[in-house]
Order: structure tokens, then sequence, then C-alpha cells
């Protein structure tokens, strides 16, 4: 028979069956917009607001020199997700799991010890004390009474089953308000000497100032920006949003035939797209936000003046002082960005908890199968939630309970480990996949880089806490696992 378009794909039939092209782009820019809105919006919190501010409030506007690079390389690995989803329809981190099991572990343990803690909801609770006129150990209370609240109300996104579609619609709204607002109060204070001294940050590239705290300077980099088990999400949203091959059905997917012409030609289309799409909304608007936000850290507070969360209630302060109320939107916009990247957290905490109990689902014992049945992604958010407003209760009779900068830190730091970790085995992945669609040998490259890179600031930091001995020898063991996946990455391109 001859060929014939279906409105989504082009279909030809063979004496040996039916076989299909890759999928071609029907979609602008702009209605490709969502997975990477929803990781800028996720990028401003915490990173931006208050890691990058914290430490430029302290060690000055020269700190900023690895932001492009850090972005650059978070860039590179999220893409590598991207065309994993959109060529085969799978969960990058079920597919992961399945070729070394022990990434699991290691993911449950970054989920569990990084993400449950609700570091950016206590953020937005302890924000909504402070404007309310809170101080001391009450704000604190307050606070974390406000943040089992917000808790208790993000219940309700995880009810529906679109969540994804209420992140996106959501993350566009904060997105778009709380740099409004951010913006706004930047131009009302803008100093030429300071923002050029900003620029200038850019280029003392290894500038590392006496007496700053290691796992402050780690956090930054891997939360500047999203980095670690986070990224890994970016594939469940790509297949939400239907992107390349997962506007089809799975028995539709099977019959692509990645070496016709028109395959080449529709992937490439979407590939180029989706470079697009998550660099102007990744890269670009990363460093636009970070920049402005420590120019105004920078502008308003001496150097040494505020630690930690105190540099947010230090600038809004100042910011009423100079204008009545500005200080206090700019509050508003941080408690919307915090709030918002909690719940996008939360999404994320119930589907990678959910693709890594994939096998389970599989049991040979019916009651393990039918309690995995039971337990979906969106009920696996809500026990989080639980599990959240059980450790802000706890934290209430526990006065020496840390601040949510320190729980940030530890959340991130953990998150830069985990970037160390799987970036070569999904390059491995991708090495597997049809021809036309395997990464070059640039983007090869860079995503080795990221691993690289957060590998030693990650052993960079550990060892001004333990004894070098154990830093090498972890070094070298994660080392020549990643040299084993290398040697057979090279074999799989030399084929």
């Amino acid at each position: 028979m001859h060929a014939q378009n279906d409105g989504h794909f082009c279909l030809r039939y063979t004496v040996l069956g039916m076989r299909s092209h890759f999928p071609a782009l029907k979609k602008s820019l702009l209605q490709m917009l969502g997975p990477s809105i929803i990781f800028a919006a996720l990028s401003l919190s915490g990173g931006e607001m208050l890691l990058w501010p914290n430490l430029v409030s302290n060690f000055g506007l020269n700190i900023l020199w690895p932001v492009p690079l850090i972005l650059i390389l978070q860039f590179a690995v999220n893409i590598e997700i991207e065309r994993y989803a959109l060529v085969t329809g799978k969960s990058v981190e079920t597919s992961l799991v399945s070729k070394a099991p022990w990434l699991s572990a290691i993911f449950a343990l970054t989920v569990l010890a990084a993400l449950v803690w609700p570091a950016w909801m206590t953020t937005a609770g302890n924000l909504i004390a402070h404007l309310s006129g809170f101080e001391g150990t009450e704000a604190r209370n307050v606070g974390f009474i406000i943040a089992i609240l917000l808790l208790i109300g993000s219940w309700f996104v995880f009810q529906k089953k679109e969540t994804y579609r209420v992140l996106e619609v959501c993350s566009r709204f904060s997105l778009i308000l709380a740099l409004g607002i951010i913006i706004s109060v930047v131009v009302l204070n803008f100093d030429p000497a300071i923002f050029m001294a900003g620029l200038h940050g850019f280029t003392t590239w290894g500038y590392l100032p006496e007496g700053m705290p290691r796992f402050d300077f780690v956090a930054a980099l891997a939360y500047g920006g999203v980095a670690g088990v986070l990224n890994l999400v970016q594939g469940e949203w790509i297949q939400d949003k239907g992107y390349g091959v997962n506007s089809l059905k799975k028995s539709a997917i099977a019959t692509i035939d990645f070496t016709t012409e028109q395959s080449r030609f529709n992937f490439k289309k979407w590939y180029r797209m989706m470079n697009a799409e998550h660099f102007i909304f990744f890269v670009f608007a990363n460093v636009f936000s970070i920049f402005l936000l420590c120019y105004l850290g920078a502008l308003l507070l001496p150097v040494g003046s505020a630690q930690g969360f105190q540099v947010f209630t230090a600038e809004i302060l100042a910011l009423n002082n100079q204008v009545q109320y500005l200080g206090t939107l700019f509050g508003v916009a941080g408690v919307i960005i915090f709030t918002m990247a909690n719940v996008t957290i939360l999404d994320a905490i119930g589907r990678l908890t959910f693709r890594m109990c994939g096998p389970l689902q599989q049991s040979k014992t019916s009651s393990v199968r039918t309690f995995f049945a039971w337990f979906t992604a969106r009920r696996i958010s809500q026990f989080a939630i639980l599990l959240g407003i059980i450790i802000l209760l706890s934290s209430l009779a526990i006065p020496s309970f840390k601040q949510p900068f320190f729980l940030l830190v530890v959340s991130a730091s953990m998150s830069a480990f985990t970037m160390w970790i799987y970036p070569p085995l999904l390059l491995k992945l991708n090495a597997n996949l049809p021809a036309i669609t395997r990464p070059s040998l640039l983007r090869s490259i860079l995503v080795i880089a990221a691993a690289l890179f957060y590998g030693l600031i990650t052993l960079w930091a550990l060892s001004a806490y333990i004894p070098l001995s154990i830093v090498i020898g972890l070094g070298v063991i994660v080392t020549t696992y990643h040299l084993s996946i290398l040697f057979s990455f090279i074999k799989n391109r030399i084929r």
C-alpha cells in the first residue's frame, strides 16, 4: 500500500508488516514549553534565591564564575535524559536501575535523605512568619506551623490524576510573578558599578575565598539550576508532555523504522527544538536570575552582614526601608517560589520511588504485586507529605532543630554526589539508541565533564571533614567504575 499520513506520523506498509517513521514535530517553541518552565521555577528556589545570594553577601560577586559552567554541564545531562525519553518513551531511572541495580539504593537514599525533608516549605513558612511580624523562637514555631498547613494544602494537588498539568500551569504563573517582582526590585535599585562588578564576577575563574564553607559552595553549585536525582524526573515530564514517541501508543513505538531519511529528519527537528527550549528556559533564564538576585544581595547587604536565611530577612528589611512594601513583595515572591518548588519535589519523590519499585510490581508473590499496584506515584507523594508533616511536628518540640538553610545545603550536597555517579551510565544507555539518535562526541564529552566536575567538588568538600585516605579511596572506586563504563561506551561507538 502507499504511504499515508494519519496526522501524527507517516505510515508505510510493507510485505513484512506495518512500519512507521519517527513522529513529525507539530509544535512551536511556545507549545513545547513545560518541562523547562518547571525546572526554571524549581531552580529559582534554594540555589538562586538563597544559596547564591548567601555566598555573594559573604564573599563578594567574584564568586559567580562557576555559574555559566554548571548550567552548561547540567544542560548537557538534562538533554541526554530528555533524549532517552524522546526516543524510547521509557523511564530513564527505570532503565538506569535495570542496568545497575545498586543505583536504586543511591537514588532511594538521595530521595529519602535529601528530598523528604520539607526544607523548601519550611523556608516558605518562615518567610510568611517573618512577613507577619513574628521574630525569634516565636517566628520559628509559627513558620513550622505554616509549613505544615502548606503541606496539607499540597495534598490536594496529588488528588488529581493530571498532576503534571497542575505543576506546569502553577510554575508558569509563579515564575512570571516572582521574576516580575524581582526585576522591578532590581530596576528600582540599579547601581551601574555593582552591576559591572557582577558581570566581572563571571570571569574570575578559580576564585575560592578563604574561609568559605565548602559544602555551602557545593550546594550552590548543585542547586544553581537543578542537579542530582531531580534531573531524572525531566524524562517523566517529557512523557507527560507527549514529546517525540511519547505521543504514540507503545505498540506504535515498536514499529518505528529509525533507518529512514524521514525518521532522521523528524528526529533532528524534535532534537533542535528540545535543545532551544531547554537552553532558553534553563541555561539563559538561570544565568539571568542568579545574576539579578546576587546583584541585589551585593547591593543591599554589606559583605558578611548576614548568614543563611538571614540574607532573605535582611534583604526584605532593606527594601522596605527604601519603598514601603517593596521588601514584602519580594518576600511574597519567595513564598510562591519555595512553595511551588516543594510541591514539584513531592511530585518527583512519587515518580522516582514508584519507578524504583517497578521490579517489585512483577513479583511472583501476589500480595507484593497487589500492594505495589495500589502504591501509585501519587500515593507515594501523599505519603511523603505525611512524613514531612511528622518531621515538622517533631521539630516543634526540638529547639535545636536546624534552620531551613542547613536542610537545603544537605539536600543540595547529596544531589551533587548523585550527579557524580550516574551520568556516565546514562551516556552508555544512550549509546545503545538507534544510530541517528545517539549523542555526538561533544555531548558525550560534556556529560563526562559534568560527572568529573561534581565528583571533584564533592571530594574537595569531603576532604575538609574526613581523612584524606577515605576521600582518595572513594574517588578511586567511583573513577574505576566510570572507566569501565567508558570502555564499554567506546567499544559500542567503534562498532
